[in-house]
């Protein structure tokens, strides 16, 4: 048995050590950032725990990703928005202008008619007040009539609560006749002076 074991000096020396004239390794000539990890995978594209990585390592994306780039929704992850749409109409010729000019015209018309309106409701208005304002004066005016005859009515009353006699009443009736009679004849002396 020991015969068919050999020394360690018996190996050829290209395998055991590097001299002058020595072959390198096929693994040292590669550099390192393309190493491949023992199953020939590059490294970072395993999955951890498999014969390409180790069990301890995890792995490196190589970009980062933002949560709010890919928002939940109720119906699950909505797609990533785009960009800002660019101007629906790139050249304005002459029936854009038109167009234009034909939406503020109908603008115009739409506030147009709609002044027109509030002029007739106001007119209206105007009209309703005026006919009102006729019939007030003329209520006011029979309001004053009745309020003297209610005047004259409780002066009455009065005067038979009191117990005052008739000759009383017709003399101070008589009285304030003969008052408002001179009255009258000197305001008609001052309207004829004024009018001369």
């Amino acid at each position: 048995m020991a015969s068919n074991h050999k020394p360690p000096t018996s190996r050829p020396s290209s395998r055991a050590g590097m001299g002058l004239g020595a072959r390198p390794p096929s693994t040292s000539l590669r550099p390192p950032s393309a190493a491949l990890l023992g199953s020939g995978i590059p490294p970072g594209t395993a999955r951890p725990g498999t014969r390409g990585t180790p069990v301890g390592t995890g792995v490196v994306f190589s970009s980062q990703i933002k949560v709010a780039d890919r928002p939940v929704t109720q119906q699950g992850l909505s797609g990533m928005k785009t960009g800002m749409k660019g101007p629906q109409r790139q050249v304005m010729d002459k029936s854009y202008y038109l167009g234009v000019l034909r939406g503020k015209i109908n603008e115009l018309t739409t506030e147009i008619s709609k002044l027109q309106k509030e002029i007739d409701m106001h007119n209206q208005e105007n009209s309703v007040y005026l006919s009102y304002e006729k019939r007030a004066e003329s209520l006011a005016s029979e309001i004053k009539e009745f309020q003297g005859q209610l005047a004259d009515y409780n002066m009455l009353v009065d005067k038979l609560n009191t117990n005052t006699d008739m000759e009383e009443v017709m003399s101070d009736y008589n009285l304030l006749k003969a008052q408002n009679d001179r009255e009258a004849q000197s305001i008609d002396i001052i309207f004829t002076e004024r009018q001369a």
